[in-house]
């Protein structure tokens, strides 16, 4: 018995010595050493709380190994500065029936560079292509390009590639010039959207008979727009045999010195497609990481507005707070909606900021929301309409950060007009949405 005891008493102090000295190596490890701060200016972003050690979950990195609990190579003040939350997803997770129900549940869709052996050449269109390459059928194929017609952003990153096993054959002989024919047979002659596809091929050093060099290559950048002039160095680091990246011939946001395209945009409706190239991300000495967060701002309006534009939206914005301090009835016919249709137009979300400061202001407030319409179409028809409008804020308020018990909504079709529906700016007039202070 003596004997029995010693031996627990023994075994549950070297427990303690191995649980402090894991204790010791996990903190040396997950101690976040200081970096760099660069500072984006995000004041015309919606204010939404956010858990900034899951707001790089979702975002569309690229990266050979598998990104675990990544938490960006800045600061925690750069991430405090981020205060709006995106939704994105991998075009291999997206549910396209959901999607067609409501187009605003994903801001961004992207691809990842594609295997060569599993990227699918059926024709020369590349949209195309990266549909039957992920499987999707040609409904889904024509959901999504009506989704980024209604203002989302698919955001493509490289192209294919081959692994340096792909120059392998079953017997074990070497061929690259098979595979490298192949990327080269699966990158030629695309068009996307109607635009000429350029395609850029780098390969690996061969440091043997057997093994390859991993490949760097670094860009100094340039851009003609100022939003992303500070975006100075880019690297791409990979351990493939071959890459063959796409870029369209539409609006190149970068370039690099020799003037060839890094970034890539293709406007489509509302929305567009963005190409860029598979930048490094975790080197501190490089901007890829920066990049991709400049870009999450540029293509979703909220940072790159024009200074009228910007001027425009602030007055306004300032005029609807001092209207909802001083009144109990505020209109908003500035609201616009897509045609014929209850969603709300991305670049007059930025309308409903001075709603939702309000609120936070007043954290006892209710609100009333009030869809009107003009006299176009049936009392039916229109009370419909107006009704789904008014839903409409009350989500986008929402996901804007206001508790729902907060909000009520309903249609008043073409009631109470305020202006005469004789002219088409008194139809744009009355197309409005009112908000009653039920309480403060």
């Amino acid at each position: 018995m003596k004997c029995y005891n010693v031996l627990v008493l023994f075994s549950l102090l070297i427990s303690g010595c191995s649980t402090q000295y894991e204790y010791q190596l996990e903190k040396k490890i997950f101690t976040p050493k200081s970096v760099e701060v660069y500072d984006i200016n995000v004041e015309n972003v919606y204010t939404h709380p956010n858990n900034k050690m899951h707001l790089l979950e979702n975002f569309p990195f690229v990266s050979n190994q598998p990104v675990v609990d990544f938490k960006g190579k800045f600061s925690d003040e750069f991430y405090d500065k981020i205060n709006y939350r995106y939704k994105a997803a991998p075009l291999k997770d997206v549910d396209f029936w959901k999607l067609r129900d409501n187009p605003f549940s994903q801001d961004f869709i992207y691809v990842l560079p594609i295997w060569v052996n599993k990227f699918q050449k059926v024709s020369n269109d590349l949209f195309e292509n990266i549909g039957y390459s992920y499987n999707l059928s040609l409904k889904e194929q024509e959901i999504l390009k009506w989704w980024v017609g209604e203002g989302g952003i698919l955001w493509v990153e490289g192209g294919t590639y081959s692994t340096r096993y792909d120059t392998f054959k079953k017997n074990g002989e070497i061929a690259s010039d098979v595979i490298t024919k192949k990327v080269i047979q699966k990158s030629e002659n695309m068009i996307f959207f109607d635009k000429k596809v350029r395609t850029y091929l780098y390969k690996s050093k061969r440091i043997d008979f057997v093994n390859y060099m991993p490949l760097v290559m670094a860009f100094t950048a340039e851009s003609n727009i100022d939003y992303f002039k500070d975006i100075k160095t880019l690297k791409i680091q990979t351990h493939n045999y071959l890459s063959a990246d796409y870029l369209p011939q539409a609006q190149y946001l970068i370039k690099d010195k020799k003037n060839n395209p890094l970034v890539s945009f293709v406007p489509y409706g509302q929305g567009g497609v963005l190409f860029v190239r598979p930048f490094e991300y975790k080197d501190k000495r490089y901007d890829g990481e920066l990049l991709r967060w400049k870009l999450v701002y540029y293509l979703m309006n909220k940072m790159y507005l024009s200074n009228n534009q910007t001027s425009k939206v602030q007055k306004t914005n300032e005029r609807t707070m001092q209207k909802l301090e001083q009144y109990k009835r505020v209109s908003l016919n500035n609201l616009e909606f897509e045609y014929d249709s209850f969603l709300i137009k991305k670049e007059s979300l930025a309308f409903l900021e001075p709603v939702v400061k309000y609120l936070k202001k007043h954290p006892d407030a209710k609100l009333l929301i009030t869809g009107y319409t003009d006299n176009k179409g049936t009392k039916e028809y229109n009370k419909n309409l107006s009704t789904k409008r008014a839903l409409s804020v009350r989500n986008a308020l929402v996901n804007m950060g206001i508790v729902s018990s907060r909000l009520s909504y309903i249609g008043h079709a073409d009631e109470n007009p305020i202006a005469s529906n004789k002219t088409p700016e008194g139809q744009r007039k009355n197309r409005r949405v009112e908000f009653l202070i039920l309480q403060r």
